[in-house]
């Protein structure tokens, strides 16, 4: 899709940029490979050169390109670099820049917060939460299995975006300049059973890697509860640790 909405409902920097981050992260410009330029995003999208410019500096503050001499802007990331930084981090067995990355959206909308999510969230029982429950998968292949909870009233514009599309981590900088300062997680070894198994197409019994994670905010506020549940064929763990 080359079309933007011109109507102002959204700024057409930032729509040009989401157009550029979707053919990131689907495989169509690969790492090392040249983006378009800024006179080729003119020209395909209709817009000016400070909207070229400016999509590709967001690109590049968020991680995800970078400009080389004589090459031109280069792709050096399919993650943004504000994500979480985590102590434990994964290495994929089986690479997803090999295949095309997808996202599926399993449940979308507003709950009453678990008791666990509550708890890890300081919240009041019963608050009124955000539920993202999406598997990811590589072509047809499902890798992972990802539910993100949010308090409603903290990003309730998450509410009317697709992020089988977009980009979570991005949306939530973009839109609220939410800046991650550190996470906690737990890490289990667990066997696939009932929907978990369903959903990621194994037998039950199927081992798997459950990682529950809180992400904290600059000001050391728990704002997001995050459960995992990764394919342990498909991934290991490496730990970083600084002496």
């Amino acid at each position: 899709m080359t079309s933007l909405d011109f109507s102002g409902r959204e700024q057409l920097y930032y729509q040009l940029y989401d157009r550029l981050f979707q053919k990131i992260i689907n495989g169509t410009y690969t790492i090392g490979e040249c983006i378009p330029s800024e006179s080729e995003l003119m020209k395909t999208y209709q817009v000016s050169r400070a909207t070229a410019r400016r999509s590709m500096e967001m690109l590049a503050n968020d991680g995800f390109v970078k400009k080389q001499r004589g090459l031109g802007t280069v792709v050096i990331s399919t993650h943004p670099k504000h994500s979480p930084q985590r102590v434990a981090k994964y290495s994929r067995k089986k690479r997803l820049e090999d295949v095309i990355a997808k996202k599926k959206i399993i449940e979308f909308g507003v709950i009453h917060a678990p008791a666990e999510v509550s708890e890890a969230l300081n919240l009041k029982p019963d608050t009124e939460v955000i539920c993202l429950n999406r598997v990811r998968y590589g072509d047809t292949e499902p890798y992972y299995l990802e539910i993100n909870y949010f308090e409603k009233s903290y990003v309730p514009e998450m509410l009317n975006r697709n992020f089988s599309e977009e980009s979570l981590r991005v949306f939530l900088d973009k839109t609220y300049n939410i800046q991650w300062s550190y996470a906690s997680q737990k890490i289990y070894s667990i066997a696939a059973a009932g929907p978990i198994a369903d959903l990621l197409k194994v037998g039950a019994g199927t081992p798997l890697l459950h990682i529950k994670r809180v992400s904290y905010d600059v000001k050391d506020t728990p704002r997001e509860y995050v459960d995992s549940y990764y394919l342990a064929d498909k991934y290991h763990l490496e730990i970083e640790l600084t002496i």
